[in-house]
């Protein structure tokens, strides 16, 4: 669908060229900025095979879910069917700066207020069925000789096969840092909730870390800043089984894209090394749990 077709189906008008320009080129859509009546706005459509990607009624789903809360960049429009996005546009805001403690805090705690209010879910996401999912897209194999030997490790991590067996919530999925706002005022919106679904709340901060590049002592410490205390043995398991299940995941991710022609060039690769990194530090968090038997969570209030 053109530019223009969704500027007339959602304002009702025309736009000179002029008030329109490319905003960014994103991984999964294209952005662009509008100026209409002296107002500015973010329209965003789909990228190259996002229609095979993305559940856009899931996401229009979210967002409702999400409107009474104000969490969210503020919705003007969206269609599933075409898969288009208008929101107003954010003034002086900035995307999260993931060596900036100050930020990453204010993050995890937006994160945590979210998952506290327990809100419902069209669906749950299964990471190891999603990454599957990625596979029987592909035109060709993996590019990765050892993707069998990395997968393997992964699926047969315990907390993943046990992740629908645990209490879930509304999860945004994608909270990575370049998906977090933060204003002047001291807000923080979380946007584009088009893979939000529900889940382990641990999710979320694990996307956060992989996406970020975080070693496994920032992940550790972003955990911490996530549950506003210590992590125990048991969060920790989970939360580098997750991490591992989402470095392959959007490994897979990626080599589907590429496949299309798109190049992610080292995002790609930092992926497929958490997946390859991340279930030792699993193992290794699963056996502390084995030695101390905590496997709870504890407050230290």
């Amino acid at each position: 669908m053109q530019i223009q077709d969704i500027v007339r189906e959602v304002f009702h008008r025309d736009l000179d060229e002029t008030l329109i320009r490319p905003l960014k080129k994103g991984m999964t859509n294209d952005s662009f900025y509008l100026e209409v009546d002296g107002k500015s706005y973010v329209l965003r459509k789909n990228g190259i095979g996002t229609e095979e990607l993305i559940d856009r009624q899931g996401e229009a789903a979210a967002y409702q879910t999400i409107a009474p809360f104000q969490i969210a960049e503020p919705l003007v429009a969206i269609c599933p069917q075409k898969g288009y996005k208008v929101s107003e546009f954010l003034q002086n805001v900035h995307t999260c700066r993931a060596k900036d403690i100050s930020d990453v805090r204010a993050c995890m705690q937006k994160l945590r207020r979210l998952h506290s209010w327990s809100l419902p879910y069209r669906k749950p996401f299964d990471i190891l069925q999603q990454i599957a999912f990625y596979e029987h897209l592909w035109k060709q194999t993996s590019r990765h000789e050892d993707y069998a030997e990395v997968k393997d490790a992964i699926f047969h991590l315990t907390p993943l096969h046990q992740l629908l067996e645990r209490p879930l919530c509304l999860c945004h999925i994608d909270a990575v840092p370049d998906n977090f706002l933060l204003s002047e005022d001291g807000r923080v919106y979380l946007i584009d909730w088009e893979y939000a679904a529900g889940c382990d709340p641990l999710m979320d901060p694990a996307m956060f870390a992989i996406y970020a590049g975080y070693s496994r002592a920032q992940s550790e410490k972003l955990l911490d800043l996530y549950l506003s205390r210590r992590a125990q043995p048991g969060e920790r398991l989970r939360f580098f089984s997750f991490m591992a299940a989402g470095g392959l995941l959007w490994s897979n991710w990626c080599d589907y894209k590429e496949q299309l022609g798109e190049t992610f060039g080292s995002y790609a690769e930092s992926q497929y090394r958490f997946a390859i990194a991340c279930p030792q530090w699993a193992m290794d968090a699963s056996l502390e749990q084995a030695a101390t038997g905590l496997c709870d969570e504890v407050s230290y209030d």
